[in-house]
């Protein structure tokens, strides 16, 4: 490393034009990953500060991405043209966050993942290449990946670093999700602890409640940090439909519906997690015997703008549950037909789970079931997490049960 090169807060070295523009970085990604709603304005005075800046080329390009918009990831090519500009000077971490963001453009999430591993083994303090692998491994469906990431760099950690809390709050998720339920609530609880601001640990810590059944504990944890998470990004959407389906859970399908009504549904949104998160809920809600009046219609419209996208197989999935509730079989049954071409996971799982949830919604229950069962053990390759994923367990049950 040449000498003078400015350093994050963590001791990475960093290309830039002085440790003021570096400074601008660190406070960007402490907004990312306290999902706040400032880290794009934040970015963009990072780049003002130094608009050659390699790292901040590439988290522009990697936040286009995580938004899984065909839009957004159309803008990626010439952010990477961006960032590779500056890469003669780079360091080799450097040079491979910027490897690690062309793989995830061509749609090559391993190999980002792999990218992102890489850096990590020489740099395990590196948060954003941590908190990166963190979600690829999630939409993999490969929660011990996300697990044994975490692990490996975990102990180059402390309370004494910026953002340990949210390297707590990502090992209590992947411990959540590899089943560890009681190591997962005494993390994401130390790192609400330390910073409740953080979205990620109180979802890791809801998620445990939910998997447990503890739906009372999990409104009042949910409840009780909300002056907190509400200052998030759109994430806050999703702490509010995992409150919904603790409601669900005590049977209180009115309150859950009114939830998505006041507190979820947001009509000027078109983040793919908020799709997912409304079309989850009245999916559950129907299946409860709730009649959801017209509310499809309005989210259908919304799926309708993602459906030629193939960027997760999991938010298709959603689009297409959308698109068949409002009475648009014939869209549904298209996408189907892209997604088996696409090749891959959205032929091998997206598909076959689209044509069940048609065949669910157009009453050919025996269908449903059959296609279901046959994804059933490889359901988690379209990513998402268990309490997600539990809402294809439900239509399951439900085919199986009118097909009786």
């Amino acid at each position: 490393m040449p000498t003078g090169r400015p350093t994050d807060q963590w001791g990475n070295g960093v290309t830039a034009a002085g440790a003021d523009a570096v400074r601008a970085l660190d406070k960007t990604l402490m907004c990312y990953l306290a999902l706040g709603r400032e880290t794009g304005p934040l970015l963009k005075h990072a780049l003002a500060a130094d608009p050659d800046m390699v790292m901040a080329h590439c988290l522009k390009g990697y936040f286009f991405l995580l938004m899984a918009s065909g839009p957004l990831r159309d803008r990626v090519p010439k952010v990477l043209a961006a960032a590779e500009a500056g890469l003669e000077a780079g360091t080799a971490r450097e040079k491979t966050h910027v490897r690690a963001l062309k793989h995830w453009l061509d749609g090559d999430t391993s190999g980002a993942a792999g990218a992102w591993e890489e850096i990590l083994a020489d740099h395990p303090r590196d948060v954003l290449a941590l908190r990166l692998a963190h979600h690829a491994y999630f939409y993999m469906g490969a929660a011990g990946g996300m697990l044994s990431s975490v692990e490996r760099v975990f102990d180059a950690w402390g309370e004494d670093l910026a953002g340990y809390g949210f390297v707590l709050g990502m090992r209590a998720f992947a411990l959540e999700e590899s089943g560890d339920y009681s190591a997962a609530e005494e993390a994401g609880r130390r790192a609400v602890d330390i910073n409740a601001d953080d979205p990620w640990a109180v979802h890791a810590v809801a998620h445990v409640m939910e998997m447990q059944g503890r739906h009372g504990e999990g409104i009042e944890w949910i409840t009780g940090l909300q002056p907190h998470w509400a200052q998030a990004n759109n994430f806050r959407y999703h702490l509010w439909w995992h409150r919904a389906l603790m409601h669900l859970g005590r049977g209180e399908a009115d309150e859950a519906l009114r939830l998505y009504d006041q507190s979820m549904w947001d009509p000027d949104s078109d983040e793919y997690l908020d799709l997912c998160n409304d079309v989850s809920l009245l999916l559950r809600l129907e299946l409860l015997g709730v009649d959801v009046g017209d509310r499809w219609e309005a989210l259908a419209e919304k799926a309708s703008s993602r459906a030629d996208d193939r960027i997760l197989a999991f938010i298709d999935c959603h689009v297409v549950a959308a698109l068949a509730a409002a009475g648009q079989v014939d869209k549904a049954q298209r996408m189907v037909g892209e997604m088996a071409s696409a090749g891959g996971v959205f032929a091998a799982v997206g598909a076959t789970v689209s044509k069940a949830l048609i065949a669910h919604r157009t009453g050919d229950y025996p269908a449903a079931a059959r296609l279901l069962g046959d994804v059933r053990d490889t359901i988690a390759a379209i990513g998402g997490s268990h309490a997600q994923r539990n809402l294809f367990e439900l239509l399951l049950k439900d085919a199986d049960d009118r097909r009786a």
